[in-house]
Parts: C-alpha cells; structure tokens; sequence
C-alpha cells in the first residue's frame, strides 16, 4: 500500500492505495464521489472524465499513485463556476441528456472545449467530443448546448476554478458506505459461505481468501476435492482434459459481457492426507493470444463444529498478464470471485448429494446479473 495525497474539489485527502488502483476507484470507493460514472473501464467512453492538474483525465485508466499531490475537480466541484453553470442550463435547455449515465463526463469534457475554444462549428464539436460516447441522445442536443455556452464566452471570460483559488480544506468526512453482510446461503445449496480475510492486490497479484461449510462428512468431502475431474466439473467454465499422476491439462471459459476467453494449459496438485490440505498450481494462455495467467489454489478440510458438516478454507492468488488485466477493480474482482464461488459450492453440494450437475456451466453474464440482484435483494431484505 502506498500513501497519497490529493485535491478534490477544493479539500484535502490522504489514502492508501495499491499500486493498480485507479483513480476512479478513490473517488468512487474511498472518497464516494460517485458523480464519476465507470462505464467501459478502458478509457474509451468517457464516462468517467474528471480534471486533472487542469486537464481532462479519463480516471478508469489513471493510476491514483500517479496522481500523487495532483488537483482533482469532479462533477461534485464546480458549485458557482459560470461556464459549469451556462453548461447545466443549456444541457437542460436542449435535451441534451437522457439516461444520464454520460452526462458527468460529457459535461466536463464540454468545459474544458468551451474553455479552449472561442470559435467552434458542429463539425469542431463532434470532433471534441469523439472521446466521449452517449446512447441516447444522437449527440445532437449535446452539440448545440456546448455551441451556445461557446458563443456566450467568445469574448473571453475569466473563470477560476477550485483549484486556483485558496478554498478552505474540507472538513466534510467522506460518507460512511454500507456494511457488507458478513454471511450469505446459496440458492437451492445446503451450504454457507462465509467472508474470510477478504482480498489484496499487491505486485501484480490477487490474492483472495474464503471459507464455506458444505452438509456432507468430512471423508467424503474430501474424497471429493481428491478427484481432480469431480472438482474441475464444479468449477464454471473449467474442464480437465488429461491428467497424468500429479499434473493435469485443461481449460477454463469464462464469458462475462464483452470478456469470451478460453484458457488451455496445464497444472499440478499435491495433497496432504494426514492433514487434509491440497495446494493446486497451473498456468494458462487465452487461445486468442492476448492474456496468461498463473495462479494457484491452497485448501484445507476441516471438521465443522456441526458433526453433519465440513468447513473448507480456501485461498487462491492469481495473476493477469493482456488484455484481461484491465479487469483489475478490487471490488470488481471481489465480486466476481464470490459469485464463481457460489456456483461452485452449490455445484459441490449437488454432486454430492449425488445429482447431476446442469448442462450449463459457464460462467454468463446472464448468469452474473442474476445472482447480483438476488445477493443485493437479499441484503436489502435483512436491513428492512
């Protein structure tokens, strides 16, 4: 973790960040800016457009330890600045936004052309803005309001920003997020799982701690995660295709939105009887060539302090080298990794209580949504 300080919006914050945080995640997660949009996270839909140092920054690929002592303005901080003002009113005036989901980055960019540009025609805007994308609008409400507060300013309008100006530091704390349930069942499973030591990112790896409880005895849970094919067919996506004593060849398909990568490559796994402990280690090329990835998977068996259940502890640690790497938000990868586990407990339970695994295993985006609505309806339904 590595300690830095920042301007936004005029106050004064010092976080401790890992070294692929972006900035979009600090201002999002740790200083709940949440004016910043995240759409695309590979800089190119501009929904997370903030100013940095006095230029506009695409904050879902700026390293927050890059931005270490920069002035930070987000669409929270132009209260009273005149082109931010004309900008709100002619946005309104032209329809010039819809969803919404666009408007924060659309907005700034919109500043900054104003701030830049005395002189500008429909083709010049549309140019300025080819950085930014909107799905609803046709971008023509968009262009007139920035070609009217373009006109207003032509002759010159002297505009500070918080940044110029000695603005008081904040003393506002940041607003205290929700507390994450530490515990949740899985659908249609006789199991748990439970939050461990939870998840850390450090030169380049993922590490990610769990643990769950499974209705079944010790012996034959353990039994089970002794036959690699029987794990790998309640793992989503994964498949062993050979397996030569200790070491083993498979695949792995994980299909999540735009994200259809199929793994091949091969691994090893030595146990440990005596103390029900594995440790599993394999290594992967995406067949697309863009990504690898290594990791490795430790367990440990345990007797759960119901006589009827078996506590299993795990921890895997990865890393993602291409294209894939850009999906590196912690609590992105948070989540992700909980929803894998959920279907593979539940897969776990349901072999063996001796039914069939269903023909789908992959990991689907459908698949996400769903389980992500159902966690937060979940959440929701034990507050209330």
């Amino acid at each position: 973790m590595k300690p830095i300080s920042l301007t936004v919006n005029g106050g004064k914050y010092e976080v401790l960040v890992e070294p692929r945080t972006q900035l979009a995640e600090v201002l999002r997660d740790k200083l709940h800016l949440t004016g910043t949009h995240l759409g695309c996270e590979q800089g190119v839909c501009g929904a997370c457009t903030v100013i940095v140092d006095g230029k506009p920054v695409r904050s879902c690929i700026a390293y927050a330890g890059s931005c270490d002592g920069a002035v930070v303005e987000t669409v929270e901080g132009f209260a009273g600045d005149p082109v931010m003002d004309d900008l709100r009113d002619a946005f309104s005036r032209h329809h010039a936004l819809q969803c919404g989901f666009c408007t924060p980055g659309m907005i700034i960019t919109a500043r900054d052309i104003v701030h830049r540009l005395d002189v500008a025609d429909e083709k010049q805007i549309r140019h300025e803005l080819s950085g930014n994308l909107c799905r609803c609008t046709g971008y023509m409400g968009i262009v007139a309001a920035i070609a009217d507060v373009i006109a207003k300013h032509k002759d010159g309008l002297a505009v500070t920003t918080k940044s110029e100006t000695a603005a008081p530091e904040s003393s506002a704390a940041p607003i205290t997020p929700f507390e994450i349930a530490p515990e949740y069942v899985i659908d249609g499973a006789g199991s748990s799982v439970h939050a461990a030591s939870g998840i850390s990112i450090e030169d380049g790896w993922t590490t990610i701690a769990r643990s769950f409880t499974l209705d079944h005895a010790l012996d034959d849970v353990w039994a089970h995660f002794e036959e690699l094919r029987a794990v790998a067919r309640c793992l989503p996506g994964a498949e062993i295709d050979d397996i030569d004593g200790d070491r083993f060849v498979g695949n792995m398909v994980i299909k999540f939105g735009p994200i259809n990568a199929r793994f091949a490559g091969e691994g090893s796994r030595k146990s440990d009887v005596a103390d029900r402990t594995g440790l599993v280690h394999g290594m992967g090329k995406d067949t697309s060539g863009q990504s690898n990835v290594r990791g490795e998977l430790a367990y440990k068996i345990a007797q759960a302090d119901d006589e009827q259940q078996t506590r299993i502890d795990l921890q895997t640690r990865f890393q993602i080298q291409g294209i894939l790497a850009q999906f590196n938000r912690k609590e992105l990868v948070e989540s992700f990794a909980d929803i894998i586990m959920r279907q593979f407990v539940s897969n776990c339970d349901t072999e063996l209580s001796g039914d069939e695994l269903g023909k789908e295993r992959n990991l689907s985006f459908i698949t996400v949504i769903v389980q992500i609505i159902r966690s937060k309806f979940r959440e929701l339904m034990r507050r209330s």
